[in-house]
């Protein structure tokens, strides 16, 4: 039987994308802001955080409308921002709240794990031969450039390409094949990654780091995600892999996340999922099916379908605070 190829790729992750403050402000404007156009959000973004974005004397802040759709494109790639045509730009039920109240209620600026677990997801086919063709390159500090990042770029897409293949050839718009891309847009889609994971505007993940977290996921380029994949982040932010936590300590954090993430009395399991893990790595982590299983089974915890099929609800029973708060 010939095994499923999964392509996971964030195609609009390009140009000036990766700027993790800009990004926050970005999921921000959405999650303040009821729009349908991106022209809407993006002059209330100026209004209100354009100020925000200056870095000196010689990198101005944003200044048009436009400056603003990569941050954005980011944001809904990773899954923190949805937008359907006619319908309104909103934060994600699961991934965007957990990033807002992480980022907010919690002090997690920037939330690593859980910015480094969405990447995975939807980025590693071609992330993970970028990476690892960058790790072996030789870095030029005079123009502060890896040397050779075209051809990295190049060999990360043809190695996508050949294994994806018939499913690109059937996006639109049309993508350029390994043969006819042209160098400016493999630069454009390596440094945002750069960006968002190298650079002091991102992540500022070392090479050591970024390599440890291209070997650990290698396996799964093209395959689906292992359920232990914030354990292997956490492996790779420190060289050793994280411990599962207590039952009764998982208790206490559900409860925590749950009063930070619920809407109308529920809450998205993957946003809990999300929001617990950033809270305990890199000593700790959760596994998905792990998790999944034991809220399934804990008392005082209800869950039910979510209209994502790649999630459930979570809701708190009427004597559930009280149950699993109690020593």
């Amino acid at each position: 039987m010939t095994a499923i190829t999964q392509v996971s790729w964030m195609r609009y992750m390009i140009g000036d994308a990766g700027n993790i403050n800009r990004l926050y402000w970005a999921v921000k404007t959405a999650s303040e802001v009821q729009a349908e156009h991106l022209e809407t959000l993006s002059d209330f973004y100026l209004k209100k955080y354009g100020d925000l974005t200056n870095q000196g004397k010689r990198k101005r802040g944003l200044k048009k409308p436009r400056s603003l759709e990569p941050h954005f494109s980011l944001a809904r790639e990773l899954d923190l921002l949805e937008w359907k045509e006619r319908e309104r730009w909103r934060i994600t039920f699961g991934p965007g709240k957990a990033f807002i109240a992480l980022w907010e209620k919690a002090g997690k600026q920037p939330p690593n794990g859980l910015l480094l677990g969405q990447l995975v997801r939807y980025d590693r086919s071609f992330l993970v031969p970028l990476i690892l063709g960058l790790v072996e390159s030789d870095y030029d500090f005079s123009s502060q450039k890896f040397i050779g990042l075209e051809k990295i770029a190049r060999d990360a897409w043809e190695e996508v390409w050949d294994m994806g293949r018939r499913e690109l050839e059937l996006k639109e718009p049309p993508l350029p094949d390994p043969q006819t891309v042209s160098e400016r847009t493999l630069l454009h889609h390596a440094q945002a990654r750069l960006r968002f994971l190298n650079s002091n505007e991102g992540l500022s993940l070392n090479i050591d780091k970024l390599r440890r977290l291209a070997q650990l996921f290698s396996e799964f380029q093209f395959k689906p995600l292992p359920s232990d994949y914030y354990f292997r982040i956490g492996e790779a932010l420190t060289a050793r892999r994280p411990s599962s936590i207590p039952n009764t300590e998982l208790d206490q954090l559900i409860v925590k996340a749950f009063s930070f993430l619920q809407r109308m009395g529920y809450a998205s399991g993957f946003g809990l999922f999300a929001f617990v893990n950033e809270l305990i790595l890199p000593n700790n982590a959760l596994d998905w099916q792990a998790y999944f299983e034991y809220v399934r089974k804990q008392k005082g915890l209800s869950t039910s379908a979510s209209f994502r099929s790649d999630d459930f609800l979570v809701t708190l029973q009427s004597e559930a605070t009280t149950q699993l708060e109690a020593p």
